[in-house]
């Protein structure tokens, strides 16, 4: 589904010059950062773990497929956003304790290698793996997450055709309190700004049917 939830299949080979390692083997069976860091990857690259994050996804489009109004959002999609955090931290927490590695060890050494090569040309599996962990620990990043997952499932109603490149998403809305009639309102859907004109039988309180347009891929302001 969300590509953003996915991690890249190519290995960590090794840990960047100027960040210290922790020995390969201790008697202990404790393994050193950067295998720890390779195993962490595998560990979000196992098909059980895909699954739970698909699975979840999957209960929630319609959550976040919803239209908001000044900015503020639904208390339930920050009660997601904790259900999908404890999900990696779960994931994480169970891989380190089986290789004996502490958690704030591994994250002080996750910090290390973001700064020594995040972003450099051939790393681009460790940024997959940090922009997973971005969505699982900053709101914004997993909200985004979800609009995308909402458009990736989109499907297409026969009698609205979408020009190329968007998408026309049906929703329903309900008209805030104080509203009238041909009333302009500002209203929000998947990270982009829209302007509703209500209609003559608009009702506050009531609900009616918005044909909202969206483009395909992600937009990162509201305009």
């Amino acid at each position: 589904l969300a590509q953003a939830l996915w991690l890249t299949a190519v290995p960590i080979a090794a840990a960047p010059p100027r960040v210290a390692r922790a020995g390969a083997m201790a008697d202990d069976g404790e393994v050193d950062l950067p295998s720890a860091l390779n195993l962490v990857v595998e560990g979000f690259q196992d098909p059980r773990f895909v699954a739970k994050v698909e699975e979840f996804t999957n209960i929630n489009i319609e959550t976040f497929a919803q239209v908001t109004k000044d900015g503020s959002h639904p208390v339930e999609w920050t009660i997601q956003f904790n259900k999908y955090k404890k999900l990696y931290e779960a994931q994480l927490a169970e891989t380190l304790s089986q290789i004996n590695v502490p958690v704030p060890a591994f994250m002080d050494y996750l910090s290390q290698c973001s700064e020594a090569y995040g972003g450099q040309p051939g790393y681009e599996h460790f940024d997959a793996l940090m922009s997973s962990l971005t969505a699982s620990e900053d709101y914004d990043a997993f909200v985004k997450v979800m609009f995308a997952a909402v458009r990736e499932n989109w499907v297409p109603e026969d009698d609205t055709p979408a020009p190329d490149g968007y998408q026309i998403h049906q929703v329903d809305f309900t008209i805030p309190e104080g509203c009238e009639p041909g009333m302009v309102l500002e209203v929000d859907y998947l990270g982009a700004r829209h302007s509703v004109v209500l209609p003559d039988d608009a009702v506050a309180g009531g609900s009616i049917k918005l044909h909202l347009q969206v483009p395909s891929d992600a937009v990162d302001d509201a305009n």
